[in-house]
């Protein structure tokens, strides 16, 4: 049901499921609107989990644990956020001893970031406490339906982006050369958008 928004004149979705209304994927969207609005609500308990991370530093360590060193634009282009973001988050990171920041050996101009020891044992610990209390909750979930869960949350994240018309930066590799990754890092540093605000002060 589409509703016009007395306020600003602009057109609104009805996200409130009506009897008798409505599809499969109507059903579909207001869930996900749903996941949506309840992790938001949570996202204040990440600061009782150990470690004493914030929510962007998870992503960065969890970027560099599971694809081990790595340019910062790499990083960026995994989190979907703009350089810029992760530029700022990685002084408090090296501050505090979590990652290291060493010059590239194929282009004196950039740097590569790796997982120092500190970083991984706060990451373990958070990893395992946030494991630990979803089989808490979850206690009439087995291994098969979390496996599923998990590969549909995999499948509906592939989608989300272009469905939503969102674009999703293309991932670097190694055969990308030294002078295109420094022009797009400099590129997204140049440009500031509201992702990259709602990123740092989320």
């Amino acid at each position: 049901m589409k509703l016009l928004d007395a306020t600003n004149g602009c057109l609104i979705v009805d996200m409130v499921k009506q009897p008798g209304e409505g599809d499969a994927f109507e059903e579909f969207s207001s869930s996900l609107f749903r996941l949506t609005r309840s992790l938001r609500s949570t996202s204040h308990l990440w600061v009782q989990l150990p470690g004493g991370l914030k929510r962007t530093d998870i992503g960065i360590l969890t970027v560099l644990a599971d694809h081990g060193q790595c340019r910062p634009g790499f990083i960026a282009d995994r989190l979907n956020v703009g350089a810029s973001v992760i530029s700022r988050q990685l002084v408090s990171l090296v501050a505090d001893g979590m990652v290291v920041r060493d010059k590239d050996p194929q282009d004196g101009r950039a740097e590569q970031i790796s997982l120092a020891p500190e970083g991984r044992l706060r990451l373990h610990a958070l990893r395992a406490a946030y494991i630990r209390g979803l089989r808490e909750q979850f206690t009439d979930w087995d291994e098969t339906k979390a496996r599923d869960a998990a590969a549909l949350l995999h499948e509906i994240s592939d989608h989300i982006i272009p469905a939503l018309g969102g674009h999703e930066r293309p991932l670097r590799d190694d055969a990308t050369t030294s002078q295109e990754s420094t022009d797009s890092d400099t590129k997204d540093s140049a440009s500031t958008t509201s992702e990259d605000t709602e990123d740092t002060h989320g």
